[in-house]
């Protein structure tokens, strides 16, 4: 699962593996350690209570929550992401968008075995 993180924008992108253990488990969720023995904690994850897409961070870990429905969609269809703004203070919003993983076009060298090129509309941004 890859992680893009931008100004109040939070970009997730799976592969075809990865998005077949959130279709099981209904939750994928990945790590990075560092080198003070912290790790920082990333999860995607299906709601059956949740309306709408939402994002939360507490402790050390982000968790992005998907209506389940939206969620099983998504999964079963050709649809490539799904993208939702979420209301911040002010008139500020955070910006989630989770897609399924395309090999970039610009990267012949990458391992494209478990990114999705069967769609015949490939995004345009594939990195």
């Amino acid at each position: 699962m890859k992680l893009r993180l931008i100004k109040n924008s939070i970009r997730i992108r799976l592969r075809k593996s990865e998005l077949a253990i959130l279709s099981d488990k209904q939750k994928i969720e990945e790590s990075v350690n560092f080198p003070n023995h912290k790790t920082f904690r990333y999860e995607l994850s299906f709601s059956d209570t949740s309306s709408k897409v939402s994002a939360d961070f507490l402790g050390n870990m982000l968790k992005v929550i998907i209506p389940a429905q939206l969620a099983n969609d998504w999964i079963n269809t050709n649809e490539v992401g799904i993208e939702s703004y979420v209301d911040l203070k002010g008139k500020e919003k955070l910006h989630l968008l989770i897609e399924k993983d395309f090999p970039c076009k610009d990267r012949p060298e990458e391992d494209k075995s478990d990114t999705f090129t069967e769609l015949v509309n490939d995004p345009t941004d594939s990195c």
